[in-house]
């Protein structure tokens, strides 16, 4: 592999780009919680069943290999700053553009978004941001997430010191990921039992975390055994098949155990169509990213001028893309088009305008250090 693994560099820019659509899909039809919505969702219909399976399928990877690609770096950041150096850098990374998005970008996109006609934004900060009536993390929820995995990850590094050394280990064969897959989706199913899928404190979705911190884990160690040099090319096809294969499996059970009559349960609870997703998700989201993994390892992993400006840019359009689809989706709103037109227009123009703002933001005078 190239010195620089470029294939990951273009995994976060396939993945950020993929965040706009999937959020701009919430606002369109999609199940799930978003700033601005523009269809009513009680009438289920054909956009409405498209746009939930492909967030469903969205959201049982994406965020996980998030985490995935962000804790591979951190074996050779930390043996090469030390601890102190490590964590003010990663705290100094996550921790502005978190505040930033928490005082100023989350709070002015939701007033103007839904209360612009109700109340000064002088009165909304008032009401609801210094008083810490609400919270307003929105997606820098991955960068909370990931300050309390960083503190995790230092603290281990220092209790063990030089004690621990890991033994060499393969990547995991088929029936290894069966296994993990089954315990996964079980833990899953019970965490669910106390918080449903987009419920948690501080807007931590805790009943996606099980995959989170497993797949934050495997970065880990997938760097120090260097398993992205190993997947077995019989592996790759197997779960790539095992993917696709499942996609179909979600909407089917719904629609046996209710889903057509309204009957709706799957993001928790002690029911059949809890203990379902769960157990669905797993095998969709390992299989992904192992396809991904390979197809990106094998196909990009090489860079040119555009694919470097989209990756050094990448992370400033997860912080800014809220306000801009919300800003879409007011321009259309009163347009008269089916939701699924609207929704492939404003994703297109969002992804777009993001990467653009993304540029001009990183010139100016710091920004760079941080974004």
């Amino acid at each position: 592999m190239n010195q620089r693994l470029f294939f990951l560099d273009n995994i976060r820019v396939f993945l950020t780009i993929l965040l706009v659509i999937f959020h701009t899909s919430i606002a369109y039809g999609a199940a799930g919680s978003w700033i601005l919505e523009d269809v009513d969702k009680s009438d289920v219909n054909a956009t409405v069943a498209l746009l939930t399976i492909f967030t469903a399928v969205c959201q049982s990877f994406f965020m996980g290999l998030f985490f995935f690609i962000s804790s591979y770096f951190f074996p050779t950041s930390y043996e090469k700053k030390g601890a102190f150096r490590f964590l003010s850098g990663r705290l100094v990374r996550l921790g502005i553009p978190l505040l930033t998005y928490y005082f100023v970008i989350g709070p002015m996109t939701v007033w103007f978004a839904k209360f612009r006609d109700q109340q000064t934004l002088v009165q909304f900060y008032k009401d609801n941001v210094w008083s810490f009536r609400w919270t307003f993390f929105g997606p820098t929820w991955f960068l909370e997430a990931s300050i309390y995995f960083t503190l995790l990850y230092v603290l281990f590094r220092f209790v063990i010191r030089d004690r621990f050394k890991m033994r060499s280990m393969l990547f995991p064969n088929g029936k290894t990921l069966v296994v993990v897959a089954i315990v996964l989706g079980l833990i899953a199913f019970v965490v669910r039992l106390i918080y449903p899928t987009g419920t948690g404190p501080l807007e931590l979705q805790l009943g996606y975390f099980p995959s989170y911190i497993l797949l934050f884990i495997a970065g880990i160690i997938a760097q120090k055994q260097r398993w992205l040099e190993q997947i077995p090319e019989k592996l790759q096809r197997i779960w790539k098949w095992v993917a696709i294969g499942m996609i179909p499996v979600l909407p089917l059970g719904l629609i046996l155990t209710g889903g057509l009559e309204g009957d709706v349960h799957f993001e928790g609870g002690f029911n059949i169509q809890a203990l379902f997703y769960a157990m669905w998700e797993p095998f969709i989201c390992l299989g992904i990213i192992i396809s991904m993994l390979s197809f990106f390892i094998r196909r990009f992993n090489k860079t040119n001028v555009l694919s470097k400006w989209l990756s050094e840019n990448a992370y400033t359009v997860y912080l800014i893309h809220p306000p801009i689809i919300v800003g879409w989706t007011l321009a259309f709103h009163g347009i008269d088009l089916p939701a699924i037109i609207k929704w492939i227009i404003v994703s297109a123009l969002s992804i777009a305008v993001c990467f653009i703002g993304a540029s001009v933001i990183r010139m100016l005078p710091y920004a760079r250090r941080v974004l």
